[in-house]
């Protein structure tokens, strides 16, 4: 039990579910990370209220839901990685003006992906 008290834990908020199974599976088998997934912004909010994660990737597609979840009290300082198809200059800034922590294209592989959600939840500012 005291291991898995001690996980870090990912919110997953992508309606791809392609996606969240490949991370899902990285995540946990080569990292040790408990992953809590959300189709939708909504379902995301409440995850992310219910689990207090350590870290949130979210895709560009439900950007709305990142201001709502810098105003809850059990994610405003989670950090949040942006994970898109999108790669424009506009996009990035949008998505790190809207209080972003970092930004990942979908076409890194999964292994540039975890090295990114590693660093992350091992970095000092993060909770």
């Amino acid at each position: 039990m005291f291991f898995i008290a001690n996980k870090k834990k990912v919110l997953i908020i992508d309606n791809d579910p392609s996606l969240q199974r490949r991370l899902h599976a990285h995540l946990e088998i080569h990292q040790n990370i408990k992953v809590i997934k959300a189709m939708d912004g909504k379902n995301g909010l409440i995850q992310g209220n219910v689990h207090n994660p350590d870290l949130i990737i979210l895709d560009w597609m439900l950007i709305e839901a990142l201001n709502h979840l810098r105003c809850e009290r059990k994610t405003k300082n989670t950090p949040i990685l942006i994970l898109t198809e999108r790669n424009k200059l506009g996009n990035i800034e949008d998505a790190f003006n809207l209080g972003a922590n970092a930004y990942l294209t979908k076409a890194a592989s999964l292994l540039v992906s975890g090295k990114k959600i590693g660093e992350m939840l091992n970095s000092p500012s993060s909770h």
